[in-house]
């Protein structure tokens, strides 16, 4: 077979490889982000929209979600949108994947008072504090459990969604935290800006660390630096707020109980 016969073939091979690779990878990214960022907060957190040049290595993701706890009348907590990524492209085929970087611009997060001593951002953290372990030991015990069954069709399907990660540089900036009372979540009080965020080589010291403990980390910094920020900005109404919060609640029992004439009107 002639010389350029064979590097036809090879390129035909190589389109293929990416063509049918790409989808495969991005729908696990997906779905291993969804199952143990859920796990880690106890909400729902969704990434949407990722896509990954395999020529180059440059990502891009729309929107990552993280829903608030229970009870709370914003839908998320966590907005993190316009994420660039650039991966190691030569370390898909191995054990850890290296991240070169991550940059996260103009995120919101959502600061929401349900009583002047819960918030959705502190129960988060001690949601995060509480799960991450047993998160990290679900998503470890999947991973061996898919290796020992995989078939022989199906090799490196297990791999793929079990590797761990090293994220060389992760730079959140533009950021902006907005703070509400439940009664009256649909009206932005005020607003502050997050603080620019950098990280640098998470999981390296482990040589890399499962997608849940990843996740942690990241959200961790995120939602501490966020409810400091709040914290230390010392809003002079927020105090207001969450009472008025409260005022709201309790004249609206006072006023159901008025209407069905329990203790007098």
């Amino acid at each position: 077979m002639k010389k350029k016969y064979i590097i036809l073939l090879i390129l035909i091979a190589a389109a293929a490889g990416f063509y049918f690779f790409t989808p495969s990878f991005e729908s696990i990214v997906r779905q291993v982000v969804h199952k143990y960022g859920s796990a880690v907060t106890g909400t729902d957190v969704n990434l949407d929209g990722f896509s990954l040049k395999l020529a180059n290595g440059e990502g891009h993701i729309g929107k990552i979600t993280v829903g608030n706890p229970q009870n709370y009348k914003l839908k998320n907590a966590l907005e993190l949108g316009g994420i660039s990524v650039k991966v190691d492209i030569k370390s898909l085929t191995k054990d850890v994947i290296i991240i070169e970087s991550v940059e996260v611009n103009k995120p919101v997060i959502n600061y929401e008072l349900l009583s002047l001593t819960q918030n959705n951002l502190s129960q988060l953290l001690e949601k995060i504090k509480k799960n991450t372990a047993s998160a990290e030991k679900a998503e470890l015990k999947a991973d061996n459990q898919a290796k020992t069954e995989e078939k022989p069709a199906e090799k490196g399907k297990a791999d793929s969604a079990g590797k761990k990660v090293i994220i060389k540089k992760l730079v959140i900036r533009d950021g902006e935290i907005s703070i509400a009372a439940s009664a009256a979540a649909d009206i932005t009080k005020t607003t502050v800006k997050l603080p620019a965020i950098t990280l640098n080589n998470i999981g390296e010291e482990k040589k890399g660390t499962t997608v849940a403990e990843t996740v942690s980390k990241v959200l961790n910094k995120i939602i501490n630096t966020a409810y400091q920020t709040v914290v230390d900005s010392k809003i002079t109404d927020l105090k207001n707020v969450a009472q008025e919060s409260l005022n709201n609640v309790v004249g609206g029992v006072k006023d159901r109980i008025k209407e069905i004439g329990i203790f007098g009107k």
